[in-house]
């Protein structure tokens, strides 16, 4: 059994002529080690039975008070240290909630004791501060048989001297870990994988990267072509993992699939054909290049920026919801470099009605006369749509699993504070108002810790931006979309990825952190270099990711990939989203779909309103486009699905109609054989199979009545069918 040395930091602390403890760089890691100052526990905001403690440990003066001060002092006895309610509760020695947390023999006891027994003293403003956090090894691969690794953590300070904090460091893995880690540092491996374990110690976090492999001596590597970087990354990684992907999809499985993900919409059976037809050694990459070039890409990546943006007629008024759209709409189809779009936004002035980017500001609208941009609402939404950054949690207190601040939080929050909203120039009524969006200058956000204006800061940086321009927003674009930013260029890659594959590198994608990382992070740094190379052209990252071998492997899963959901080992399997499904069905049975209010042949993904109301689209989770959360569609299957499907009036009425595919097919003279495969072409993008044909040929016979509802018949059943309603 492996095991670890005591820290250095205790072995100096509690010796008889040492220091007494420091409450930063001891007892505070204790606590948070312990899981006292947790979210769950007393580092909750209103914290447990009246004593509350800050989340792990991010303000320790607010501590020092609670604990020496509050009830008081009855928390701390400086007579008897060892009577001190705070241990007696820890050592369950006296009734606790939290059970017992610590044992008499523990060198976090004795180090809580000591700093008791000191007077429970604040550290010194000469003490050296901590300025590193490094933890060995920060990768590593471990073979089968062997299960363990053990992690040691240093700590830097800025004198230059360097300690063993390894007993006063929290450890923690994410959810569905291949491994477990022990509160010594200890890995220790659950099934095979790779893992991501997060050191915490006093506010500073590192992590490391494990992978432990299995032993699998009949492991042999398929011959797949490496067509661009992205096979050359994740197949070496797949190599590592000993995991076999699958083969290359068909040409049927391909032609369906890229039509899907490019422009939201099935092939036509006309569509399908011609490429099945083609003998051009190059025609997949040629497909791709006419998709990309195609309006309806336009029409489908619109609507993904829309669900994001706020394209609901509740913000933006009716027009504005049009006009929003409309913009967006141009901008992909122009091919709107990403950083020129989000700048063009994140500056937008103006009335929303005549210049629509400035719609993008009136989600985050609150009041009435004299509106304004709520500051905090923008900085977690602005972090978390172009950064992929969820810093909420530092509105209120550091962030728990990373290295946000309050201080970072309202300096960003402060580039905000001076946008305003005046009515006009229309005025109809509530849901069809137009607002002129303006900036004032150096309009304060107040930071409630200090109760002065917060000054603006850049994300990630010490000291507050120089030379801010009058409106703040100029200055936050330019450093959001520059270059350089670490951010941006990454998130924008990664949810290009997850549009395609369904998940993201780093998943979620708009929550990217240390605990968090990417699946495959030498293909997101290498995405991200082409992206900033063709000077954010998403057409170019999504050209490479499509025409990658690894985006066209077969989503039928082998024996070593079946449990992977990670690392792109074959295609994954998901759910039509709404407004797909709602133009699948229209196109599979011939029979569009009719939107009252909305342009006739309008078709579902270009909806331009989020208020929209639709059944079918509601009960297949479309958003309301009210968060900028990708979370807000929901992907999840659920019983109403079921309905409208099998028993609902839509998708009955549109396989029965007389001017639809079914009662076309029944009245012609075409074979049995040939209507059964154009209902497959429509609906599966493939011809069916012999044995599909020796199956169903036979019910619809010859033309007449009981023809048509035979076609009809298997037309509804095909729709029903999972090869027609998931994306594979």
């Amino acid at each position: 059994m492996l095991t670890i040395a005591a820290p250095l930091v205790l072995l100096s602390l509690l010796g008889a002529d040492s220091a007494p403890p420091s409450l930063r760089y001891d007892v505070e890691p204790v606590l948070t080690r312990l899981g006292c100052n947790s979210g769950t526990c007393h580092g909750t905001p209103t914290g447990k039975n009246g004593f509350r403690l800050s989340l792990r440990g991010f303000d320790a003066a607010l501590d020092l008070q609670t604990l020496t001060r509050e009830n008081a002092g009855r928390r701390i006895s400086l007579t008897e240290p060892s009577q001190s309610l705070l241990l007696l509760k820890a050592v369950a020695a006296i009734p606790h909630e939290g059970g017992r947390r610590l044992h008499v023999d523990s060198p976090e006891y004795r180090i809580l004791l000591a700093w008791i027994a000191a007077g429970c003293p604040d550290d010194s403003a000469d003490r050296p501060s901590l300025v590193g956090l490094e933890i060995s090894p920060d990768v590593a691969e471990i073979a089968a048989p062997r299960t363990d690794q053990a992690l040691s953590v240093t700590a830097t300070f800025s004198d230059g001297s360097t300690t063993d904090v390894t007993g006063l460091t929290r450890f923690s893995v994410g959810e569905h870990s291949p491994a477990v880690v022990a509160p010594s540092g200890i890995v220790t491996r659950e099934q095979p994988g790779e893992v991501t374990v997060v050191a915490e110690y006093a506010s500073r976090f590192a992590s490391s990267k494990l992978l432990f492999q299995e032993s699998r001596p009949e492991f042999r590597w398929p011959d797949l072509p490496e067509q661009n970087l992205i096979d050359r990354q994740i197949f070496a990684r797949l190599k590592r993992l000993q995991i076999e992907p699958s083969p290359v999809c068909s040409d049927a499985e391909f032609v369906r699939r890229v039509h899907l993900d490019v422009i939201g919409r099935l092939p036509t059976p006309d569509e399908v054909r011609q490429f099945l037809a083609s003998a051009d050694s190059d025609r997949r990459s040629r497909l791709v290049d006419q998709l990309l070039d195609s309006p309806e890409y336009a029409d489908w990546w619109a609507m993904k920026w829309t669900d994001r943006l706020g394209g609901n007629n509740r913000f933006t008024g009716k027009w504005g919801a049009l006009k929003y759209h409309a913009w967006i709409r141009s901008a992909m189809a122009e091919n709107m470099p990403e950083d020129e779009f989000v700048r063009t936004l994140l500056t937008a002035s103006g009335a929303n009605y005549e210049y629509p980017p400035a719609s993008f500001w009136r989600r985050l609208r609150v009041g009435g006369i004299g509106a304004q941009v709520d500051p905090l609402q923008a900085t977690e939404e602005i972090s978390q749509l172009f950064l992929g950054v969820r810093i909420q949690c530092a509105r209120c207190h550091n962030h728990p699993g990373e290295h946000w601040t309050q201080n970072d939080f309202y300096g960003l929050a402060a580039f905000f504070g001076g946008v305003r909203f005046k009515d006009g120039p229309y005025n109809n009524h509530a849901y069809d108002k137009e607002n002129t969006v303006y900036a004032l200058a150096d309009a304060a956000v107040i930071d409630p810790r200090t109760g002065k204006p917060a000054a603006p800061k850049f994300l990630g940086q010490s000291e507050p931006a120089q030379n801010v321009a009058p409106d703040r927003r100029q200055s936050l674009a330019l450093w959001l979309t520059a270059k350089e930013n670490p951010w941006f260029a990454r998130n924008s890659v990664n949810r290009l990825w997850f549009h395609v594959f369904g998940r993201g590198l780093a998943d979620p994608v708009d929550d990217v952190r240390l605990s968090n990382p990417p699946s495959h992070p030498e293909v997101l740094d290498e995405l991200t270099a082409e992206f900033l190379r063709t000077n954010f052209d998403r057409k170019a990252v999504l050209r490479l990711i499509l025409t990658s071998t690894v985006y066209q492997l077969s989503s039928a899963t082998t024996a070593t990939n079946v449990g992977d959901d990670r690392y792109a080992s074959h295609y994954p399997v998901r759910l039509l989203q709404a407004e797909q499904l709602l133009d699948a069905i229209s196109d599979a049975t011939g029979v569009p779909e009719n939107f009252p209010e909305m342009p006739p042949g309008l078709r579902a993904v270009a909806l331009p309103d989020g208020e929209y109301k639709h059944p079918f689209l509601e009960a297949f989770g479309r958003p309301a486009r009210a968060l900028a959360c990708e979370c807000e569609r929901d992907p999840q299957t659920n019983l109403s699905q079921a309905l409208q499907l099998v028993g609902g009036a839509l998708v009955n009425d549109k396989v029965r109609s007389a001017n639809g595919r079914a009662a076309r097919l029944a009245a012609s003279d075409q074979s049995a054989e040939a209507i059964l495969a154009e209902l497959f072409l429509a609906t599966f993008g493939r011809p069916p199979s012999d044995a599909e044909v020796n199956l169903l040929a036979g019910p619809i016979g010859a033309a007449g009545t009981e023809r048509r509802t035979a076609v009809e018949d298997v037309l509804w059943t095909l729709l029903n069918h999972r090869e027609f309603l998931f994306q594979h």
